[in-house]
């Protein structure tokens, strides 16, 4: 089928087109039938055209730069996925700016009219004209409302879901061709790719998710003394216009005003990382575009975080693994990684080498082994790990790589600002406490699910035998099965099923007692917490109660 056909917007796809063919990538376009779309006359003057002589990462950029605020969006996106692209593709993404005009405040006053439904003046006292922040999606302006409080309003650019829309179905068609004509690059999954960009889109286009991201991590953070989450206000929230209390604050990046104002940026650091941490292990909820500009610090040296578009969830589940694959590559555990990333990932290739995966994943991680080590970073043996991963075809969960990402990112503002700062010195023991404090939890959880599904399943086996046998009565096989048989079959169930839930109470006293080991406070004996004492105890009654019960039952046999 003709792209003629599947294209609203022809003018903007041969602009498209002719960028990628001034800046280099002619090849790609005649690869996938499109070349026809350029004029001759334009062609051979692009050809003419001297080329800077830059690397390909470098050219990918400055195409994206030149395309618009679509693909600088995407190849931001693209940024975050060091399973999709190498390194040194990542690290050049990771410049892209918006670098977009400002809207004028009469575009902004009629949006915000519209979705409010009434006058600027009805809802703010001192709107100001001149934007304090804009990018390409959202310009953010600074406001007074009627009860004196400040606040950032943040508006959508006009027109920006046209044009983000029509530039995404190009993406699209073009990505749908690329696999059709370029065999290498199926296995990348182009029009995945995209299609998982769209819906990003999507989101980050309807400022209400943004709001109520905001609103979770302010529930997640309330109380807390290392970061503040500011106040959003529900009630002026719309899919286009979003407003939150304004921060008086230093951005991270404005080094100059922290050292001045005698913050302690080293503190300041610290608990931003186990704020991350706490994030993700904790509240299964987190930033996941912590850099420098959204990052602000407080008089207080709390630090305050902004601008909520890129979020990753973490369950149960992948709390569980990710905490593994962290307490392995700390602990120099190669097979407690590969274990956890094989139960994490999807593996796309039968029969892939585990000694080889082992040999690299350890060669990885020795790296951080070692007090004279102080300059490998945990960021990059993490983003060694997920690279070998993908080497293997174990293709991660997409939050597992914002996880990653987010590490590799807030390593790097770290170390820009404090060269001293050894990211493993703070998550060693945070990770170290998970195992004691979370890990039990998890896996009771587990455990009870996995063991009344079993129940389940043993408790249904004789009407499912039954059915089973029925069934085959009817046919030409006869089974002939004496009513002794069947009642003892339902006696070996019961005593399975009394087993089965012997075995989750004592596992649930053993777990609770590994929990409360570090609880501050409560009643001790010698200076021993009584709690974990009391809950072994009970294991053990419990243990000797199953004992006799099986004694029992062998006399009776």
């Amino acid at each position: 089928m003709s792209i003629r056909k599947e294209v609203r917007d022809i003018r903007r796809l041969q602009d498209i087109l002719l960028i990628l063919f001034e800046s280099g990538f002619g090849y790609l376009i005649s690869k996938v039938k499109l070349k026809g779309l350029i004029p001759f006359g334009k062609r051979i003057k692009a050809k003419l055209k001297v080329k800077e002589k830059i690397t390909n990462p470098e050219r990918l950029r400055l195409t994206f730069e030149r395309l618009g605020p679509t693909f600088i969006k995407f190849g931001q996106v693209l940024s975050l996925r060091p399973d999709l692209l190498p390194k040194e593709y990542i690290r050049e993404l990771e410049k892209l700016q918006d670098k977009v005009p400002q809207f004028s405040s009469k575009d902004a006053r009629k949006i915000v009219e519209k979705e409010l439904g009434g006058p600027i003046s009805k809802f703010f006292s001192r709107f100001e004209e001149k934007p304090i922040a804009s990018a390409s999606i959202a310009q953010v302006h600074k406001a007074v409302l009627k009860n004196k409080k400040t606040v950032a309003v943040k508006i959508l650019r006009p027109k920006v879901r046209n044009i983000m829309e029509s530039d995404i179905e190009i993406m699209t068609q073009i990505a749908k061709l690329m696999e059709r004509h370029i065999p290498k690059l199926r296995r990348y999954k182009p029009t995945a790719i995209v299609n998982e960009f769209s819906e990003w889109t999507k989101r980050e286009l309807d400022l209400r998710k943004e709001a109520r991201n905001a609103q979770r991590f302010c529930n997640n953070f309330k109380g807390s003394k290392i970061v503040y989450i500011p106040k959003v206000y529900k009630d002026l929230c719309t899919k286009k216009v979003l407003v939150s209390e304004f921060m008086d604050a230093i951005e991270l990046h404005n080094i100059k005003d922290v050292k001045r104002k005698g913050l302690k940026l080293k503190k300041i650091i610290k608990n931003g990382y186990e704020a991350m941490l706490t994030q993700v292990f904790m509240h299964g909820f987190f930033h996941a575009d912590p850099h420098p500009g959204n990052i602000l610090i407080l008089k207080d040296n709390r630090i305050a975080l902004v601008d909520y578009g890129i979020v990753g969830y973490f369950d149960d589940e992948l709390k569980q693994k990710s905490i593994d694959i962290i307490y392995g590559i700390v602990e120099d555990d190669a097979d407690r990684v590969i274990s956890s990333l094989l139960e994490l990932g999807r593996v796309e290739k039968e029969g892939i080498d585990i000694d080889s995966f082992k040999r690299d994943v350890q060669d990885a991680i020795e790296e951080l082994q070692g007090t004279s080590l102080k300059d490998v970073k945990l960021s990059s043996v993490l983003e060694e790990v997920l690279d070998i991963a993908l080497r293997y075809h174990v293709k991660m969960p997409l939050d597992f790589i914002l996880f990653g990402k987010t590490i590799v990112t807030l390593e790097g503002i770290a170390l820009q600002y404090d060269p001293g700062f050894r990211i493993i010195d703070v998550t060693k023991p945070f990770v170290e406490k998970l195992m004691i404090t979370e890990k039990p939890k998890y896996m009771l959880k587990d455990f009870i699910s996995k063991t009344t599904k079993l129940k389940d399943s043993i408790t249904a086996l004789p009407n499912q035998t039954y059915n089973i046998l029925k069934k085959l009565q009817k046919g030409n096989i006869r089974f002939d099965i004496e009513d002794r048989e069947i009642r003892r079959l339902g006696m070996e169930i019961d005593k399975s099923s009394d087993r089965v839930v012997y075995g989750m109470i004592i596992a649930a006293f053993i777990i609770a007692s590994a929990w409360t080991v570090n609880i501050e406070g409560g009643p001790r004996v010698w200076g021993v917490h009584i709690f974990p004492f009391i809950f072994l105890v009970f294991a053990l009654v419990v243990s000797i109660m199953l004992l006799i019960s099986i004694l029992k039952e062998k006399e009776i046999e």
